[in-house]
């Protein structure tokens, strides 16, 4: 179980570790021992929240493995909506959480971070934006949620639906009923 006695660096990175190791493992036991956490210390807990671990936050991996439970702990604890992560292998760097459900469709997550609000149109390191995301991982109702909400479509032509005899290198705008400019990373 997660404890917060002290608040040292070896504590946090060690908390943090026992978040990631339960959300792969238990996710009712995660639940527990966030609400404990919490419970225990709401500013630890935040600090424990958004602790990088080989470039990801708890926060971030909540959101990339769709724990809505503990994303909603997260920002009850006081993690800012859009805290960026670092660079882990395989990501682009700057991601925020809404970047990651967007990749991820998750619209259920997505408005959670909306209605604590996420900015819509932040840019990871590469420049791409969290509709991008959702474009490029065709995700068509990540995109429309994003769109409803008010994410700037600018790269998109939701006008546009590309046929069968018209595609291109990008299987993306042959399988979204729009067309979003920009490449796979």
């Amino acid at each position: 179980m997660v404890t917060c006695i002290s608040m040292t660096m070896d504590d946090l990175h060690s908390d943090a570790c026992t978040l990631f190791a339960l959300l792969r493992r238990d996710e009712d036991s995660l639940n527990d021992a966030g609400k404990q956490l919490v419970k225990q210390n709401r500013k630890y807990a935040c600090y424990v929240f958004m602790h990088e671990v080989d470039g990801w936050t708890p926060f971030h991996a909540f959101v990339l493995r769709g724990a809505r439970k503990m994303v909603k702990l997260c920002l009850k604890a006081g993690v800012d909506v859009n805290l960026t992560m670092g660079s882990p292998d395989g990501v682009p760097g700057g991601c925020s959480a809404l970047h990651l459900a967007a990749h991820r469709g998750d619209v259920s997550i997505i408005n959670v971070l909306i209605s604590n609000g996420a900015d819509l149109n932040v840019r990871d390191n590469s420049s791409k934006t969290p509709v991008l995301y959702a474009s490029l991982a065709n995700n068509s109702l990540a995109v429309r949620k994003l769109q409803r909400a008010g994410a700037d479509m600018t790269g998109c032509d939701v006008n546009s639906k590309q046929s069968p005899d018209n595609m291109t290198s990008s299987p993306t705008k042959c399988l979204l009923p729009f067309v979003c400019t920009g490449g796979r990373r």
